[in-house]
């Protein structure tokens, strides 16, 4: 902190149309900060998913590029920037590398001025460092107590399909999977919640159960063979563990079911 941030350019990008980021490397650091739609980046063979509210900062000879469309709407601040020429120790607040910010609205504010000051809304030459180290303080004082998000692995379309082809098995669990595709298991778990809003166990569950109603309603199968064919020996732990996610029993989804059918025709 004893001298500011250089910055080198900044902005405020806005898309009406399907957009995908540009494939470059840059020798600045470069910050952004979703402002609405999501913003999907590739950097380093890592995922990232920059959403409203989120931050994220790429560091210089990073090559990266979009890796998916965003939709029309699309929008974000950038900016490039430096370190300062020298520090004389080590800084109070470290800023995680991608993370959630929980007053994203300080941010857009502080992020207005940056680009007022640096388009030439300040007659002080110095003003667009000083700006843009006020925006990188406060993302500081925001996110202290922060871990950051995890990236998104590029080998998650490889894993979703390991685990659906073996999620019908006898005692799959996340433990399992973690050591099948090479993971560490809390990692792992808090990748797939961050991706998809929920754990990975209940993903396995929900195709156990998908693939329960499917023998239900399609096959004369008994339901203690419905049961081992989801991978569920036990009968009776099967017809718990149904109704406490589709709140009835299987023997009432399938009278349901073909009631609702009949009605139908």
């Amino acid at each position: 902190m004893d001298k500011p941030y250089k910055l080198r350019m900044g902005g405020q990008f806005m898309s009406d149309e399907q957009w995908s980021h540009m494939e470059r490397t840059i020798e600045d650091y470069e910050l952004i900060i979703g402002v609405s739609g999501v913003v999907f980046l590739e950097a380093d063979g890592l995922m990232y998913e920059v959403k409203a509210g989120d931050m994220l900062i790429l560091e210089p000879g990073v090559r990266h590029r979009g890796n998916k469309l965003s939709l029309p709407g699309v929008s974000f601040y950038w900016f490039h920037f430096l370190f300062p020429e020298c520090t004389a120790s080590e800084p109070d607040c470290r800023i995680p590398r991608y993370a959630s910010c929980p007053n994203p609205g300080r941010l857009h504010i502080l992020a207005r001025q940056l680009l007022h000051a640096a388009s030439g809304g300040s007659r002080i030459r110095q003003a667009g460092d000083y700006f843009l180290t006020s925006l990188l303080i406060e993302l500081a004082e925001q996110l202290q107590d922060s871990e950051g998000l995890d990236a998104l692995d590029p080998q998650l379309p490889k894993l979703l399909e390991w685990t659906r082809l073996h999620a019908l098995e006898p005692g799959i669990s996340v433990e399992q999977i973690a050591q099948e595709m090479g993971y560490n298991k809390d990692y792992l778990s808090r990748m797939f919640k961050r991706r998809f809003g929920s754990g990975l166990l209940h993903y396995i569950h929900n195709l156990k159960l998908e693939a329960a109603k499917e023998l239900l309603t399609g096959s004369p199968m008994h339901v203690k063979e419905v049961a081992a064919k989801v991978g569920i020996p036990d009968d009776k732990q099967f017809a718990k563990w149904f109704k406490r996610l589709a709140g009835v029993t299987p023997t009432e989804y399938r009278k349901a079911f073909t009631r609702t059918h009949l009605n139908n025709t």
